[in-house]
């Protein structure tokens, strides 16, 4: 086996099946004698809970990792699935993206460095936006698996991910790679899954997987019990998708199957196939100064009239998406848990068009 490979799993928008598919994933790739350490970088800490894990009782969290308080050692723990460890999850991290005064995208990376030897697979289970933690994960990884749902709306943000990572790629992390889009709950009966199917085979060709994840009730069943699927229900048919979809894994790796897109990146995102269910036109995201903002200077009116890029330079973009016409930014430097200080900039037409301060206290 070469080197340790590190995926992380990514899709914006929610219910397609990332925390399902890092927990059977990685199940299965040790059930296949691969040693595997799964990291559980989504602030709801599903990934955690689905193997049994529980929150209340660990000491150490991935957490730890950005805080840098903890050897990484420190914070893998067993799991009962076979040569399966966890870092695991923690409802903490969505605070402490928000409060970090000195965002450094590359904490994931320096805290796996530390430990990635040790393991053939690191997978990561990403949380559903686009933002500090997932940007993280993503200048930490080797390779992203793309988890889509047989539908409409599932597909329409697809080529503005891949724009994103795309701008990963360019910015941050030249090494980074498409494992491959996943179909996931897929049914057989319904016509419109079929034609997806057809449709995500057609455009993007090799890089979809050769395994579908149908719709299977042990899928869904086996986390309410802290199992993965394979200890769940071995016999089922959600147990025999991921099997083959490790198996698929493990070849590329041994293949060394760094390249096998049919083009490259910026190739797909911006041609305009009408024949397809969706037809969004993405273009690469600017994702410089990705930092978060410093209050020295608190002459907010200066930022009127100001572009999107310009206010990024200025502020960097920290936990907001670049295409929304609302950003805000914590303009309190110390984090003080009842009062909070928060800045409001209103877009029009890509301009800084109003400001709001707003202070918020909690009882």
């Amino acid at each position: 086996m070469p080197l340790s490979k590190i995926i992380s799993i990514v899709n914006q928008k929610g219910g397609v099946g990332k925390t399902t598919t890092a927990i059977n994933l990685s199940s299965a790739l040790g059930i296949l004698e691969q040693r595997v350490l799964l990291i559980d970088a989504d602030p709801q800490a599903n990934a955690t809970t689905g193997l049994g894990v529980l929150t209340k009782t660990v000491e150490n969290s991935i957490v730890n990792l950005y805080k840098r308080d903890k050897a990484t050692q420190d914070c893998i723990i067993e799991t009962h699935s076979p040569n399966l460890k966890i870092i695991p999850g923690s409802i903490k991290l969505a605070q402490l993206a928000m409060n970090l005064e000195n965002s450094n995208i590359n904490r994931l990376k320096s805290a796996l460095d530390e430990i990635k030897h040790l393991f053939d697979f690191i997978i990561i289970d990403c949380s559903p936006s686009i933002g500090y933690l997932t940007l993280n994960t993503l200048v930490a990884s080797d390779a992203v698996i793309i988890p889509v749902q047989c539908d409409y709306f599932a597909l329409k943000g697809l080529n503005r991910l891949l724009a994103t990572i795309e701008s990963v790629k360019t910015t941050y992390n030249s090494k980074l790679s498409i494992e491959g889009i996943l179909v996931t709950m897929f049914d057989n009966r319904i016509r419109l899954h079929k034609q997806v199917v057809k449709d995500l085979k057609t455009y993007f060709k090799d890089l979809i997987f050769n395994t579908v994840i149908k719709r299977n009730i042990s899928l869904s069943e086996a986390p309410g019990y802290g199992f993965s699927v394979l200890s769940y229900n071995i016999n089922s048919e959600g147990s025999t998708n991921y099997l083959n979809l490790s198996r698929e894994i493990i070849k590329n790796q041994m293949l060394m199957k760094t390249n096998f897109m049919p083009k490259k990146l910026p190739e797909i995102i911006n041609d305009n196939n009408e024949d397809l269910i969706f037809t969004h036109k993405a273009k690469v995201r600017n994702l410089d100064a990705y930092r978060s903002y410093s209050t020295n200077d608190k002459n907010y009116e200066k930022l009127k009239g100001l572009s999107k890029r310009e206010v990024i330079s200025h502020m960097g973009l920290m936990y907001n998406d670049l295409h929304s016409n609302i950003w805000m930014y914590r303009s309190t430097k110390k984090i003080k848990l009842l009062k909070k200080n928060y800045l409001y900039l209103y877009f029009d037409k890509n301009r800084v068009e109003r400001i709001l301060t707003k202070r918020f206290k909690f009882s």
